[in-house]
């Protein structure tokens, strides 16, 4: 399955084979500080500097110098609440998008869990519900 865009054709995130764009982005996700990786048009998780300091910030809100304490694997549903639009995002610390004032997350126990459910939403993937 691929949507072409007007950026061009973007496919879906491949539910086996590699899952990172690069070494680097599989070695941050693994041993770095916790942050945020979104899918590329090929499908594969590459860290997003923006998004992880945009979620370092969100983590405590009375005290944004506080970033996240744990580094485990967060998979998270996101939906943006003006559009609608969904999509797939891994977070190393299930401190990171927990809350967030423009989206709605749902974290899943899997991988493969949140990508089932992101599917289901079909074509485009539009959540009617938070």
């Amino acid at each position: 399955m691929s949507i072409s865009t007007a950026i061009g054709v973007w496919r879906p995130p491949p539910v086996v084979g590699p899952m990172f764009c690069t070494p680097f982005d599989q070695s941050l996700a693994e041993q770095g500080p916790p942050a945020v990786f979104l899918h590329d048009t090929e499908g594969l998780l590459r860290f997003d500097a923006e998004w992880t300091r945009d979620a370092w910030q969100r983590v405590d809100p009375q005290d944004r110098t506080v970033g996240p304490r744990t580094h485990t694997w967060s998979w998270r549903l996101v939906t943006d609440r003006a559009s609608r639009f969904s999509f797939v995002v891994l977070a190393t610390s299930s401190e990171l998008l927990r809350f967030h004032p423009r989206l709605d997350t749902v974290e899943h126990p899997t991988r493969l869990s949140a990508i089932e459910a992101w599917f289901g939403l079909g074509v485009p993937p539009l959540r009617a519900t938070p």
